[in-house]
């Protein structure tokens, strides 16, 4: 599904990715975790050419690119393998929900109105937005634009999800709203490539995690192995300080 090879950027003479390789599996729920500035959302927005490594292959289900020889049209054809969450929902202001949701189905997809407009709605529904589908972004709070943003991903059928720190801009009551929805998505089966500082929500949720140390995995293991045996000692020092709160769960 994904294969990276040799991954390195660089900013400034700063070495951000030094030289990543993993895989993927269909149906993965993968988290990046590690501290601030280990590079967790660089990678996460190279895997879709938002950030442009120096070095390296990326491939998404069997769409593969050398990304230092990329061409536009080659940027155009790789997004369309995943959508994306980010942490400050990224809504346009002049548009309710419901438009905002359509938007990605229209320009890019090329869809006619009306089933885009069944598509968003559908997919508004499944966030618990209902009530909220012709508000706009300034009516809503920060937990329901967010839901607004990830059914606009979902609405776009992508192969890989991707979420970075869909939580991380939100006020500590509305977090719960949103791994909720994170959750529900993560039932249906997506792939998914989620970077969090919410150990709690991690541990309940993926299935594998990589944690993250200056730019290279030190460690890839399952979340049960990650959070009960981890093996390096930078992993078990950062895990350290998440161990009281890691038996939260969230209920859809």
């Amino acid at each position: 599904m994904i294969e990276v090879k040799d991954l390195t950027l660089s900013f400034a003479q700063n070495l951000i990715l030094d030289h990543l390789n993993f895989q993927i599996k269909p149906h993965e729920i993968v988290a990046i975790i590690g501290a601030s500035g280990a590079g967790k959302s660089t990678l996460l927005r190279c895997l879709n050419l938002l950030e442009k490594p120096q070095q390296g292959y990326i491939e998404i289900d069997n769409v593969g690119l050398d990304v230092s020889q990329i061409k536009r049209r080659d940027i155009v054809k790789f997004r369309q393998q995943t959508a994306m969450v980010f942490q400050q929902f990224n809504l346009f202001q002049q548009k309710n929900a419901l438009e905002n949701v359509m938007e990605g189905l229209i320009i890019v997809k090329k869809l006619p109105k009306a089933q885009a407009q069944q598509i968003a709605y559908e997919k508004l529904v499944e966030v618990g937005l209902k009530e909220r589908i012709y508000h706009y972004p300034k009516q809503l709070s920060g937990g329901q634009q967010q839901r607004v943003a990830i059914a606009r991903a979902l609405a776009m059928d992508p192969k890989v999800l991707l979420l970075d720190e869909p939580t991380s801009a939100l006020d500590p009551e509305l977090v719960g709203e949103v791994l909720a929805t994170i959750k529900m998505a993560a039932k249906s089966g997506i792939t998914m490539i989620l970077v969090s500082h919410e150990m709690s929500f991690v541990h309940d949720i993926a299935t594998r995690v990589l944690f993250l140390d200056k730019g290279q995995i030190i460690e890839d293991s399952s979340s049960q192995q990650m959070f009960s045996n981890p093996k390096q000692l930078r992993t078990k020092a950062f895990l350290a300080r998440y161990y009281s709160s890691i038996q939260v769960d969230y209920e859809i």
